[in-house]
């Protein structure tokens, strides 16, 4: 139980934080740590890394979309495509330093946003009639009545930029933190 406690209070956090950015969407809009999550769980774990990710992202999408209004059903596909893409992107860094790791975060994030308003706009209808024009609307102002997309890309990147800086950084310490627990029970 010690060690599932820890994993349980800080998917409880990640949720919090999700349903927090739900009730200030337009302050808050993608300003949320599952991105980095993705990413780093894939780079520095494997494919158990991305277990808390989905799990969070599945227990948080519902909440957040009714809170926001949006309905529940295929659009759930739009940021699973995107979180796929983040976790194939990842392995390409497994292994890898942590600048590189964190510079294919920021990337992975690029990507997130390029897929997910692409899809959006290929699947919405209110995008028509689908051209370079209304392609560029989705990628840049979205639709009338929310937020410009642009917000969007904005907070996924200072999200990702931070959330991944703190996953790397945390890591980091563990790893040295164990190598010096190692060291000290050989000597």
């Amino acid at each position: 139980m010690q060690r599932v406690l820890p994993v349980i209070v800080f998917a409880l956090v990640l949720i919090s934080a999700r349903i927090i950015g739900a009730q200030n969407s337009e302050l808050f809009g993608n300003l949320q740590p599952l991105g980095a999550l993705f990413f780093c769980g894939m780079a520095l774990f494997g494919l158990r890394g991305v277990i808390l990710a989905s799990a969070v992202w599945l227990i948080s999408y519902p909440i957040t979309s009714i809170m926001q209004g949006y309905p529940m059903g295929a659009e759930m596909i739009v940021p699973a495509f995107g979180f796929a893409a983040i976790v194939r992107l990842a392995r390409f860094f497994r292994n890898s330093s942590a600048v590189k790791t964190f510079a294919g975060s920021i990337l992975a994030a690029v990507a997130f946003y390029l897929i997910t308003n692409t899809l959006s706009w290929a699947l919405d209808p209110l995008y028509a009639p689908k051209s370079l024009a209304t392609l560029g609307q989705a990628l840049w102002t979205g639709l009338p009545g929310y937020a410009p997309t642009w917000t969007f890309f904005r907070n996924a990147m200072i999200a990702q930029a931070v959330f991944s800086g703190i996953f790397l950084a945390a890591t980091q310490t563990v790893s040295i933190a164990s190598s010096k627990r190692t060291t000290q029970a050989f000597s």
